[in-house]
């Protein structure tokens, strides 16, 4: 569908004059807050950024500006202060990550506002966008939105002052060929198009009392400090040196009072299921003087915290807490001491959902592990990853808690004990889905990307199949390595199947991704020799987003020996978007067309590889993880 363009070009417009800027950003105002809202940082929730994509828009008005010469056609003129406004509300969004315009205006008190929801397409576009850059998602929005020329959409991402322009549009082209809609930033992205929904009203309330509790203690500090200055106290006395005029207000008492609790059904009737919808369990819910003790370990919480639990696990008492974006676990030993102490750990758990919050680890001790389950779980079962035709074994929980189960081993990889998770039937996604402990508050996810074939591209899925739990089986030892990261999940894609030269058998190239809560991460690669029981790591990402939704694409490469002649190769494989191979060094070709994605050349077999390059389809090229 076309869309009128006041400012296809992309040469810096001449200041308008206000009439002529007020025009342009009345007509244009829709446009200009979705290019705002699309470019603002993911971080923020929806509320503020709706709110801060009409203040960059407003405040894009020259302050002092020149009026348009009486000649220019009215036509010209609404383009020319359109660019101008464009380029003034890009910049400001580029600079927004670090930096924010007080005060913020519009205000709105007593409601939450957020754009309308449109489906599962904008979602997943939602998630992309969130992921990419600033300056790609500016890229995106020139391209997507204003539907610029690549050239004039460089140029103006440049002159907004983008870092590497090039490098942005070349991603937010990759963005808009994944995300090809006809109608693209719609309602999820209109700030102007919006649903509004109350505050949280038990935070407004105690935010309320809060306030009245500071008035009460300013007027008893203001009146010691009066009685003080004029040497008497109460009936005209002087106090002694032992008197402490006291002003503060139990805190604790009113948060505890305050705290969020969330029923026990409130999963079954809500399209958010994530750590929102856990009920407040445990034996303790109740006790004011754990929970006031847990609140006051957490200094600042981002939103007032909900309860979780409360209650006694093994040989301490355990609080588990929510604001929305964190989890904290307050853990209180019987006997504390510097190798188990009085702790509050907090962990991110913001963007959760069926699985990632399918369960927390509330006490890991010598014992094993106690988990609590998520009320939407039907069954719990344990498995050993390492064994991947040994049934796994059903576990009962009380009140959702598990008994003690074995944790991964401290040293080691010999055997790896997951959880696997059905959800209820009540929940469309009704499925099964693998947790393991490492280390942290919550256990991580595992997943599984089946090898390519034809049609579209295979995205990650539960890794409980029986060939995700071979390959699984035979990666075990890639998990120790990410324990204490913050891992959110871990996906093996299996990107490659390579028939062996001389025995035909097939082997396997696998790339694990670990997603940590922040959206960082890192990735390996691995061959998966047929004859073999491990697996052989071929290269390493610490941190990037290699094999990730933003970098599809891999090569690796590796020396094998076959078993029958003792020959040695050079084996190499590709995803789906390699063509062609180049390699120099012990073993060299150049430009080998790879209709396979996979190659196999005689070589030494050993010693240091080839430097090894991949053509994609798309024009780029790669080189296999270090």
């Amino acid at each position: 569908m076309g869309r009128e363009n006041p400012a296809a070009g992309h040469r810096r417009a001449p200041v308008p004059g206000a009439v002529e800027a007020e025009a342009a950003l009345v007509r244009h105002y829709s446009r200009l807050t979705r290019l705002a809202y699309t470019v603002l940082p993911a971080d923020r929730d929806r509320h503020r950024r709706v709110l801060a994509a009409h203040a960059l828009v407003q405040r894009s008005m020259p302050r002092t500006a020149p009026p348009l010469p009486s000649r220019t056609p009215p036509g010209q003129a609404d383009g020319s202060a359109y660019a101008h406004l464009r380029l003034t509300v890009l910049g400001a969004a580029l600079r927004a990550p670090g930096h924010r315009p007080r005060p913020l205006l519009p205000q709105v008190w007593g409601l939450r506002l957020r754009p309308s929801a449109e489906g599962q397409a904008a979602i997943a576009l939602a998630r992309d966008l969130a992921e990419a850059s600033p300056a790609e998602r500016a890229g995106y929005a020139l391209l997507a939105l204003e539907q610029l020329p690549p050239d004039e959409a460089e140029d103006l991402l440049r002159e907004a002052g983008a870092a590497d322009p090039a490098a942005a549009l070349q991603r937010a082209q990759e963005l808009r060929a994944l995300h090809p809609a006809t109608a693209p930033l719609g309602a999820d992205f209109d700030p102007c198009a919006l649903q509004a929904g109350p505050t949280d009203l038990l935070r407004r309330r105690l935010r309320l009392r809060s306030a009245a509790g500071a008035a009460v203690t300013a007027a008893v500090v203001a009146l010691a400090l009066l009685l003080n200055a004029s040497g008497s106290g109460p009936g005209g006395s002087t106090p002694s040196d032992d008197t402490v005029v006291t002003g503060s207000v139990s805190a604790p008492s009113a948060a505890v009072a305050d705290l969020g609790r969330t029923s026990a059904d409130a999963w079954q009737d809500t399209e958010r299921i994530d750590f929102s919808a856990w009920p407040a369990r445990g034996g303790l819910t109740h006790d004011d003087a754990l929970l006031g003790a847990a609140l006051s370990a957490w200094r600042a919480p981002a939103a007032e915290p909900r309860l979780l639990w409360a209650g006694r696990v093994d040989d301490a008492l355990v609080v588990l807490l929510d604001d929305g974006a964190h989890l904290a676990r307050y853990t209180r030993p019987d006997h504390p001491d510097a190798a188990d102490p009085v702790r509050l750990e907090l962990v991110r758990d913001d963007d959760s959902d069926v699985t990632t919050a399918g369960a927390v680890l509330l006490r890991h001790s010598a014992a094993g592990d106690r988990f609590l389950i998520a009320p939407w779980v039907d069954s719990v079962q344990l498995r050993d990853l390492s064994e991947p035709n040994t049934p796994a074994q059903s576990l009962t929980t009380a009140d959702g808690l598990t008994p003690d189960v074995a944790a991964p081993p401290a040293q080691g990889c010999a055997h790896w004990p997951v959880l696997q998770l059905r959800s209820s039937s009540v929940i469309a996604e009704h499925h099964a889905f693998l947790l393991t402990d490492l280390g942290d508050v919550t256990p991580v996810h595992l997943t599984f990307t089946p090898p390519p074939q034809r049609g579209p591209a295979n995205y990650p899925r539960e890794a409980t199949g029986s060939e995700a739990l071979v390959t699984w089986s035979r990666l075990v030892c890639s998990l120790p390595p990410l324990r204490g990261r913050d891992v959110k999940a871990v996906n093996a894609w299996k990107f490659a199947i390579q028939a062996l030269p001389e025995t035909g058998a097939g082997a396997a190239w696998v790339c694990t991704r670990a997603d940590l809560w922040d959206g960082t991460g890192s990735a390996a690669t691995y061959f998966l020799d047929p004859a073999g029981t491990g697996a052989l790591p071929t290269g390493a990402q610490p941190s990037g987003r290699a094999c990730g939704r933003f970098q599809q694409y891999v090569v690796a490469d590796a020396w094998w020996r076959s078993p029958q002649s003792g020959h040695g190769y050079l084996l190499a494989a590709g995803s789906r978007t390699v063509v062609r191979m180049s390699a120099e060094g012990s073993v060299a070709f150049r430009n080998t067309a790879v209709p396979t994605q996979t190659l196999a050349v005689p070589g030494p077999g050993s010693g240091p590889l080839p430097s090894l390059s991949a053509a994609l389809s798309t024009g780029q090229t790669t080189t296999p993880l270090p």
